[in-house]
């Protein structure tokens, strides 16, 4: 997520007694987490493409929250801060039509994409895209993995195919599209391709089929493309994220049973190239005034008045299945180099989670929930960076890896010059 700029001035993170709750009695694993190891210096040549939300066009009207998860000029400086701080060269360059002659003149080695894109139905995937179509490296999901994992619907239909636990849905193209006979309410109706809870409020929970008909309307008219209708999970939000990525041989089976793993302290993990965060949780019980979910709303608040536990204060069980959740969610949406998996831990049935969504292109501003999750943990804000550039520098070889190769990808070496 990005929160609003509003906030950009604001300290990385506040700590209090009630922000660092431990959520696990299981020993520590000896030892610090996969950042903490001696990585193999270079100094790559970096690109930050990025999507102001200042030039987001202003083709018609657009609801005050439809511009949420484009960035800010504060945050493109702090990437490019954290990357200078390794010894690399680094230019930034806007994501939007001119960026193919504009790499086409500069030495690349590597993009760090941030670019949510400003219209379309697979947004994420269009700066990707012609990444691929140029042969320039660059960091986090590619095309087909961007394209389906903004879209809600297709990502969950990869859930249910591999059996992992959603929450049961219906995708709406109109509003008057007869509701399945398996949905049950209350039910949640939110846009299908948006993130940073943008489009979802007050009237996101619905109890009736008048009060759906009216939020899908609402949304289909706002919004555009389709909304998604899911059984509410009445409980307790909360998110997993890493850095890092699966070898060749682990993308292409199930994630093992990782329950026996030792933990690092605050309850993360270290598996086979890939740092797991400490589970972060909203604590909804700090904010009784305000949506009992995740809305824009909750992702605005300003960094003083999030209510959030980092570690969550869960049972060591759940902890262990949603580490196993993420892991295998990050396997079958063939997610890179780091992601973000939301979940809610369902109140009346033992806390079992279920997968809302995965944040393929996750936020990693200073004020961002991977952000606050990696700084829990003792990071700093440029190690965070600086490891998901490594593990995309890695996964093209740039930088030695020392495991088996996690894609088969060569370098492309420096762009094309214009004639």
């Amino acid at each position: 997520m990005r929160r609003s700029e509003a906030q950009a001035g604001e300290s990385p993170l506040k700590t209090s007694p009630d922000h660092r709750l431990s959520g696990s009695a299981r020993p520590a694993a000896s030892g610090g987490s996969l950042r903490k190891k001696s990585t193999p210096k270079k100094r790559l040549r970096v690109v930050v493409l990025h999507n102001l939300k200042k030039h987001a066009p202003a083709d018609k009207p657009h609801p005050a929250d439809a511009f949420a998860e484009l960035d800010s000029e504060s945050n493109i400086a702090a990437y490019a801060k954290a990357l200078r701080a390794a010894g690399h060269h680094v230019v930034g360059v806007a994501g939007n039509p001119d960026l193919f002659r504009r790499l086409r003149r500069l030495k690349v080695d590597i993009c760090f994409n941030t670019c949510e894109g400003y219209r379309g139905d697979a947004r994420e995937a269009q700066v990707p895209a012609i990444l691929e179509m140029m042969g320039i490296p660059y960091t986090g999901g590619k095309v087909t993995c961007l394209a389906n994992t903004l879209d809600k619907a297709a990502t969950k239909r990869i859930l249910q195919a591999y059996g992992l636990p959603t929450p049961a849905f219906q995708e709406f193209p109109h509003a008057d599209l007869p509701v399945d006979k398996d949905l049950h309410f209350p039910l949640f109706v939110k846009p299908n391709r948006e993130g940073t809870g943008i489009g979802i409020d007050t009237q996101s929970l619905v109890r009736n089929e008048d009060q759906l008909r009216a939020k899908v309307a609402y949304i289909l008219k706002e919004y555009g493309g389709t909304a998604l209708v899911e059984e509410y999970i009445p409980g307790r939000d909360i998110t997993c994220g890493l850095v890092g990525n699966l070898t060749a041989h682990d993308a292409g089976q199930p994630v093992p049973d990782l329950r026996d793993t030792p933990r690092l302290p605050g309850g993360g993990l270290d598996w086979n190239g890939i740092h797991i965060f400490p589970i972060s949780e909203v604590d909804h019980s700090r904010i009784p005034d305000m949506d009992p979910y995740y809305s824009y709303a909750v992702k605005a608040l300003s960094l003083e008045d999030y209510p959030f536990f980092c570690p969550a204060p869960i049972p060591d069980a759940i902890a262990d299945e949603v580490i196993q959740l993420t892991l295998e969610t990050f396997r079958v949406t063939r997610c890179l180099d780091f992601a973000r998996v939301d979940f809610r831990l369902h109140e009346g049935q033992g806390l079992k989670p279920y997968i809302v969504e995965i944040n393929a292109l996750p936020g990693v501003t200073p004020i961002s929930d991977l952000t606050l999750c990696a700084q829990s943990e003792g990071w700093t804000y440029d190690q965070l960076i600086q490891s998901v550039l490594e593990a995309g520098a890695k996964r093209y070889g740039l930088i030695p890896d020392g495991r088996e190769a996690a894609d088969s990808e060569k370098p492309a070496g420096p762009a094309e010059s214009d004639p």
